[in-house]
């Protein structure tokens, strides 16, 4: 029986080495012709079924790779070189692969091993990563949102911010030029993915750096979305159509007509429903967020319209390009709100409620223009120029008490407030850029104006009581008209030369003037008993300002790549500013000067391929501004008054950025640490002087023995879970650690902070059954401050939001959207705030190519949108509450317009 023993393990170990061999794929890789050994020659492994790419590497400098080859399942080799036809070969199980010798040539004939197989899904060109969009499934009429979502290592949240490789997205590009603008959310929302060809990720350089080749190190994380040539002439688009209930209403359209260059866009959007689908200067504009998310998240329950067109072009050799883009813009929001504060200084605690309801209507025209002139193939001029026109009228009622800490009342005032505005804005910029033969050498110039103009009338009526002991002790009444007449003038040019002193080494240096001349006038009247009109003149709270600045700006830099992959940037920027003010109520002139430094230090290094680090370095001047020189003098709101102080300093501020990147497109992951930290010298500070009847008086100081510091560390990681189901995860957790100084009754206060959380998403998008994606975000918030204890505060938060997606028989689709959000209870707010917002929908898709689509949706359907923000900054602790857009039904049909005028290849 021993004697078998021998022979077993012999076998078992020989088994074992086989199965060992048969883990890998090896081999070597060179020309046919001459047998030259091909260094980084790119070798990709796909699975066969789908063309997903599993594994990738690069041949070493004798043409050898190695790769691990999966257990199961059949797969196809590639192999690529440039200027080398390419290499493909089935890998199938059960067969060695250890020992390949895979010979290229440049001529079409290849190997019998070569197949037809699928379009590779990934590909890296330079610095640009490169999806291929017809190698990710996403359901049909889908947009480049939906599309984004499911190429490895970008996210798009719930609001669409886009995440690609750890950097926000801040720009997206159509075939390169704007869209709108470069707002990504109408890219990505309104353009089909079956118009994409590739998606592409990249790093976009400054306007200036692309013009002129100097490298300044400004980077923008950008999405260029390539077209298909058929995509390129058509007419394409989107129509929605909603009803409900309580009067809700939503509609919209969305037109484009293609034909090469030229391109014609307009939209159309009426709605109730805060669902605007605007970008985020026009969703803050009626009172948004501004972000972006084309969702109404501010204040009160919105009605909008806008509309805009957009019309670029450009001739047949390039020389010349355009466009010119129109938005208007007319918004209604009424609001109902109220504020609980809680101001503490050493002795005294005010508690104020303050209880408004408001109306606002805003009416905007905005114009733009973008024209470019190549004159030659080493100079081109750049124009840009806009123009806005709006009027805003709003009124308000409020009511507030304020109480102290032994629950005695204060003061009371009841004021109401109207306001007629009309403004308008121009502004003209140009760049023109001369470059040399000699690589690096250029000369640039540029020239801007600008000016803006408004008028408008104020009607204020403010009943403010007294109490003493809870006793009154007396009120003031004011009554009065503002007459308001603003205007102001910028113009401005710089001029800046770059020489390179080596292959490595690029000298530049600039320098700018800019003119400033503004004018602000108030006329307060109060209203005459008598004559019951506005012809009492207030000359103290009447202003007529006349500011001038003048600045000049010296600005030495250095570009410095010691190798290849390593980038230094020294910006040098010297800044001096006159400022002059003159009071033409009394003729006084308030002269000042600053002259300061501000450097800048930005090291960039390329590890490897997809793996970087980076330090930026600033040290900035904050230059105390007119207003808080001398801000003009308001009685708009009784109870706080603002104040200049001449012997204002700049504060200094320096900081600095530490970044690690590693993205990993074989795997689809990405991770990384960012850490920010910062210290501010003299940091500009306000002192609050609270008086006995509850009147806050607000004057700006440096802070002269002390400093505020601010640090945050954010690793992050983001990949594939589980492959097999589409599940991709990440997130990672943030500390934020710091202080800031402020006067409460001539008292220094020193508030604390420190902010610990931890985010975490999963998604799944596979569009078959259950598709899901959702963020939860736990987090704990400490906040002492040295003025008293009972200002301390700590505290447990969370937050969670995301989507469920069922695809079910016969084109339905069930889906919801969900959010949550918790507060514990702390020292300071005794109740906890809890909500949660859950808006199920239930969609239909007709026809054979799914254009039109039914949906049945209610938003809100618990009932539970409670606008609410709670803040602490310092001694101050605020809680508002205001109304918001709740629960309501909705019926809506979503037709898809997609005509294309060229056969698709």
């Amino acid at each position: 029986m021993k004697s078998l023993w021998l022979p077993l393990l012999l076998f078992l170990l020989c088994s074992c080495g086989i199965v060992q061999a048969q883990s890998k794929i090896e081999g070597k890789i060179n020309d046919v012709k001459d047998q030259l050994k091909l260094q980084n020659a790119t070798i990709m492994l796909l699975t066969a079924r789908d063309s997903i790419l599993t594994d990738f590497t690069r041949s070493d400098e004798v043409g050898k790779f190695s790769l691990a080859k999966p257990d199961t399942g059949q797969y196809i080799l590639i192999v690529t070189y440039p200027k080398y036809g390419e290499f493909y070969a089935d890998i199938l199980p059960g067969k060695d692969y250890t020992n390949l010798s895979i010979g290229l040539t440049s001529s079409t004939t290849l190997l019998e091993e070569v197949i037809v197989t699928g379009r590779i899904p990934i590909t890296i060109k330079g610095d640009t990563t490169e999806y291929d969009a017809r190698s990710f499934k996403v359901e049909k009429n889908a947009k480049v949102e939906d599309l984004l979502k499911v190429l490895p290592g970008i996210t798009v949240d719930a609001s669409g911010k886009i995440t690609a490789q750890g950097k926000t997205v801040e720009k997206m590009l159509v075939d390169g030029e704007e869209f709108f603008g470069d707002d990504p959310k109408l890219v990505s929302r309104n353009i089909r993915s079956d118009m994409v060809d590739k998606i592409q990720v990249y790093e976009k350089k400054s306007d200036k750096a692309e013009k002129t080749g100097i490298d300044d190190g400004v980077r923008t994380q950008t999405i260029n979305v390539k077209l298909k040539e058929e995509a390129k002439r058509g007419i394409f688009g989107k129509a929605d159509a909603g009803v409900g209930n309580n009067k809700f209403y939503l509609g919209q359209g969305f037109l484009n007509y293609f034909n090469q260059s030229f391109r014609l866009s307009t939209y159309l959007i009426a709605s109730n429903t805060g669902k605007t689908g605007l970008n985020g200067q026009e969703a803050s504009s009626i009172g948004g967020d501004g972000d972006g998310s084309g969702n109404f998240e501010g204040e009160g329950v919105p009605k909008s319209l806008n509309t805009g067109f957009l019309y670029s072009d450009k001739t047949a050799n390039k020389k010349h390009v355009w466009r010119i883009d129109y938005k208007y813009g007319q918004s209604n929001v009424d609001l109902d709100r109220s504020i609980f504060t809680r101001n503490a200084a050493r002795d005294t605690i005010l508690i104020s409620n303050n209880n408004t309801a408001a109306s606002s209507d805003s009416k905007k025209h905005n114009v733009g223009l973008k024209y470019e002139f190549k004159i030659d193939s080493l100079s081109d001029l750049t124009i840009w120029a806009g123009a806005n026109r709006r009027r805003d009228i709003s009124s308000s009622a409020t009511i507030s008490t304020t109480f102290n800490q032994f629950d005695q009342q204060i003061n009371g005032n009841t004021r109401n407030f109207k306001n007629d505005t009309e403004a308008g804005q121009y502004n003209t910029s140009a760049i023109y850029v001369r470059r040399f033969k000699k690589k690096g050498r250029s000369l640039t110039f540029s020239y801007a104006t600008s000016g803006n103009k408004q008028d408008g009338r104020q009607q204020l009526y403010s009943n403010l009581s007294y109490y003493r002991d809870g006793d009154s002790v007396g009120s003031t009444i004011l009554d009065q008209e503002k007459v308001i007449a603003n205007k102001s003038f910028a113009i401005g040019g710089d001029v800046s030369y770059s020489e390179p002193l080596s292959k490595k080494l690029i000298l530049a240096f600039e320098y700018g003037i800019n003119f400033n001349r503004d004018n602000n006038s108030v006329k307060s009247s109060n209203k005459n008993p008598v004559t019951g009109k506005y012809d009492d003149p207030d000359e103290v709270y009447s202003n007529d300002f006349l500011y001038k600045t003048t600045r000049n700006t010296y600005n030495l830099s250095v570009n410095y790549k010691p190798l290849e992959k390593f980038v230094i940037n020294i910006a040098n920027r010297f800044e001096n500013s006159d400022l002059s003010q003159l009071n033409r109520a009394d003729n006084a002139h308030l002269s000042r000067s600053f002259f300061v430094y501000n450097p800048v230090l930005d090291l960039n290094y390329e590890i490897k391929k997809n793996r970087s680090i980076s330090m930026v370095y600033r040290g900035t001047n904050g230059l105390p501004s007119l207003n808080q020189i001398q801000p003009l003098r308001s009685n708009l709101d009784p109870l706080n008054e603002y104040l200049g102080n001449e012997n204002l300093k700049p504060s200094y501020t320096n900081e600095l950025n530490l970044g690690f990147r590693s993205f990993s497109i074989l795997k689809g992951e990405f991770y990384g640490i960012f850490i920010n930290a910062s210290r501010t010298n003299k940091a500009l500070v306000q002192n609050a002087t609270i008086d006995s009847v509850g009147k806050t008086t607000f004057i700006w100081d440096n802070l002269n023995h002390n400093t505020n510091n601010q640090i945050s560390i954010s690793p992050m990681y983001y990949g594939i879970l589980w492959k097999k189901y589409q599940l991709r995860h990440g997130g990672g957790p943030t500390l934020s650690i710091g202080n800031n100084y402020n006067y409460v009754n001539n008292i220094l206060a020193n508030a604390k902070f420190q902010t610990y959380s931890l985010n975490y998403g999963l998604q799944k998008s596979t569009t078959k059954g259950l598709d899901f994606e959702f963020e939860v975000s736990p987090g704990y918030v400490i906040q002492n401050n040295s003025i008293g204890k009972m200002e301390d505060s700590k505290g447990f938060t969370l937050s969670s939001n995301g989507s469920l997606k069922y695809f079910l028989p016969a084109k339905f689709v069930l889906r919801t959207d969900f959010n949550y959000r918790y507060q514990a209870p702390t020292a300071v707010y005794s109740k906890k705030f809890e909500r949660f917002v859950l808006s199920p929908a239930l969609s239909k898709k007709f026809m054979k190519d799914e254009k039109l689509e039914a949906t049945f949706m209610v938003n809100d359907i618990l009932n539970q949108n409670i606008g609410f923000e709670r803040n602490q900054n310092g001694t101050l602790l605020t809680e508002r509450r205001f109304n918001t857009i709740g629960r309501y039904y909705m019926v809506k049909l979503s037709w898809e317009i997609n005509k294309m005028l060229a056969k698709s290849k």
